[in-house]
């Protein structure tokens, strides 16, 4: 029965959480679940009996989470056994295995009835220890599903915060595991609080434990009303832009595994930022960038540059670009035959770069891959191919970028009275030039991350540090057909923007596209699975260096040292626990039981002849007393007998 109640509790918790995280029910999520949602997690790990217990406690916990939040991947049509299936054997097993270690302060939990004579109680069972120990672990447990080829940051506590965006603005000092950390440390503190069954102890130790709940309560809020401040001043902060970058972008709405072409999706776009150009000409404007999504164009680059100057036949695309004088952005396949092996072409999911005048002039190609999706380990491989390719009929996969690419373009100040701070007369060049210089615009580096890129530090991080700053980001999330996919992968990207101070442009297929402002506040949006086009003037804001972008994750590095060196010493100091010393020369749980009652009783026993010593000792001393007293009475009355037969003789004596 405990067993089915503790499976019950993972569930439910995983569940809660799924809740909390945007999904169709609450669209950008319900932060408030977060303070329950892994209550009953903690209570399952805490009740578990064994590290095998807890493993499929854990296993089913992060497997709810994952199979309720991102049902949404298995609609990624042939892959979807890798993109759900797969992702959901890790994350769940990934899950099991932090479990094991969560369960290791409750190891040692079973009570000895010599517990209660302690005077005092081990560090490993002091609530502030456990609290946070689990915040830590739990820390680094979504830290880790979170980086590397196999990361996948969907599912987590930080992604249910948007609606609590004072809150979110810790994140640029811990990143989004600072939020997890809060959170999970909550969590613990009510369940050891109100839920934690407590074990029998003596009074005393009643008092320590007590004393130490409060403390790390006492801890936890003042952290909780520091984040709170700084959160306030960040959020309402008032921030000024130094230039602004006057862009269109599109959102096209349209399948393209429905499509087979893309004329009609093109020269939809075309259209409606043509009318968008006249609104702002209306305003006395005219747009310096253009952006599409990605994948917006089908053919590979460059070879598909000659066919995109006829196609689509109704409004060629690279006359259109000609035509508006305006740089255009938009996402592409490039394709490039390897330096090393001629006859193996690599592929790559790219953001595409056209000048004002058409020419190409580059691309960044993606750096972060959807595993098992975009790229299949080994796939350059015949062998591996060949398998990939008959068990599921793909034969090729999306190469990894390698360049941290940007691009350059002219925007303007904000203030036309602005002049730099800095100034360099050059006199070693013509007057001319040195006059066309004076008169030069200022440009925006744009770093432009494609889709998943947008959810990982090791991307976003050396992007910011190299100098960008403008994140314009290019998604389709089309293919999901789902709000709920869309807002999550939202508000995942939009820590980006508070972790780096720095404005995130998204331009997406079917959403969520929208312009967020360094504290993560949305500035222009457009609906989600809708054709639609918005112009803005996209504000650009002087480069700060945040905690978070100096010393990157930092805080899940501290909490995976921590929780090592815990691990490390339990499974070092790891012994069936021992209060007597003659037990470790017995073997056999049965013989220690045994032996262990048997001292129990003798131990009783000698208590007990012992009082009785005692209280023969206290009737003994009593009853002598008792004799002494009456002795002394005794004596007092003889020596008074006498005393009066004396005064009688003499008496008698001087009558006579």
């Amino acid at each position: 029965m405990g067993s089915i109640l503790q499976v019950f509790y993972s569930v439910f918790s995983g569940a809660l959480l799924s809740l909390a995280i945007p999904n169709e029910l609450f669209l950008l999520g319900c932060p408030v679940l977060t303070i329950i949602a892994l209550i009953p997690y903690y209570l399952a790990i805490k009740n578990a009996k064994t590290y095998g217990k807890a493993f499929w406690y854990g296993l089913i916990q992060a497997g709810t989470v994952h199979l309720c939040a991102s049902f949404w991947l298995g609609k990624f049509e042939k892959y979807a056994y890798f993109t759900l299936g797969g992702s959901a054997f890790a994350e769940a097993g990934l899950g099991g295995l932090f479990a094991i270690f969560f369960f290791l302060p409750y190891s040692r939990d079973k009570h000895h009835e010599l517990d209660s004579y302690s005077a005092s109680v081990p560090f490993y069972k002091l609530p502030s220890f456990r609290i946070f120990y689990f915040a830590l672990t739990y820390t680094a447990f979504e830290w880790l599903k979170s980086s590397g080829y196999l990361g996948y940051p969907w599912g987590t506590v930080s992604s249910a915060m948007f609606r609590w965006p004072v809150l979110m603005q810790i994140s640029a000092i811990t990143g989004t595991y600072g939020i997890t950390f809060l959170i999970s440390l909550l969590n613990g503190i009510i369940t050891e609080a109100f839920f934690a069954s407590k074990a029998v102890v003596s009074p005393h130790q009643k008092r320590i434990i007590s004393k130490d709940l409060f403390y790390i309560a006492k801890t936890a809020l003042i952290l909780f009303l520091l984040v709170i401040a700084y959160g306030t001043v960040s959020y309402y902060k008032v921030r000024i832009p130094l230039k602004k970058l006057t862009t269109i972008f599109v959102q096209q709405n349209q399948d393209p595994w429905e499509q087979s072409t893309d004329s009609k999706t093109l020269v939809r776009s075309q259209q409606m930022i043509r009318e968008k150009i006249k609104e702002l000409k209306e305003e006395d404007k005219y747009p310096q960038l253009i952006v599409l999504s990605e994948g917006a164009l089908q053919r590979k680059f460059p070879s598909a540059y000659t066919y995109y100057n006829h196609a689509p036949s109704e409004d060629p695309f690279i006359p259109f670009i000609k035509e508006i004088h305006t740089p255009l952005m938009t996402g592409a396949g490039v394709m490039k035959t390897s330096a090393s092996n001629p006859d193996y072409t690599k592929f790559f999911n790219s953001a595409l770069f056209f000048d004002e005048k058409g020419n190409y002039r580059g691309h960044y190609a993606k750096l972060h891959l959807v595993p098992f999706a975009e790229s299949i380990p080994y796939m350059d491989h015949k062998i591996v191919a060949d398998i990939i390719r008959k068990i599921v009929g793909i034969s090729a996969g999306w190469s990894q970028g390698t360049q941290l690419t940007y691009f350059e373009i002219p925007c303007d100040y904000t203030s036309p009275d602005y002049e730099p701070i800095k100034k360099i007369i050059n006199s070693t060049i013509p007057y001319s030039e040195a006059k066309a210089q004076d008169n030069k615009k200022p440009t925006v580096k744009i770093a432009a991350p494609i889709c998943f890129d947008d959810s990982f530090t090791d991307v976003i991080r050396p992007l910011f540090l190299n100098g960008a700053e403008l994140f314009v980001n290019m998604t389709d999330d089309s293919w999901s057909k789902t709000k709920s996919s869309e807002y999550q992968h939202f508000v995942i990207a939009s820590y980006r923007s508070i972790e780096y101070r720095t404005t995130l442009l998204r331009s997406t297929n079917s959403g969520y596209s929208v312009v967020l402002d360094p504290a993560g506040r949305i500035l222009a949006d457009m609906p989600l699975f809708e054709e639609a086009a918005c112009a803005f003037d996209v504000p650009i804001y002087k480069r700060t260096m945040t905690t978070y972008a100096r010393f990157g994750n930092w805080l899940p590095y501290l909490c995976i040292a921590i929780f090592a060196i815990y691990s490390i010493y339990m499974f070092c100091t790891f012994t069936k626990t021992d209060y007597i010393d003659s037990e470790r020369i017995l073997s056999g749980k049965k013989g220690k039981k045994e032996h262990s009652k048997s001292h129990l009783q003798k131990f009783s026993k000698a208590e007990k002849h012992s009082k009785s010593e005692k209280s023969k000792k206290h009737k003994d001393s009593h009853k002598d007393s008792h004799k002494k007293s009456k002795h002394k009475e005794n004596s007092d009355k003889d020596s008074k007998s006498k005393k009066e037969k004396k005064s009688k003789k003499h008496s008698k004596k001087s009558k006579k």
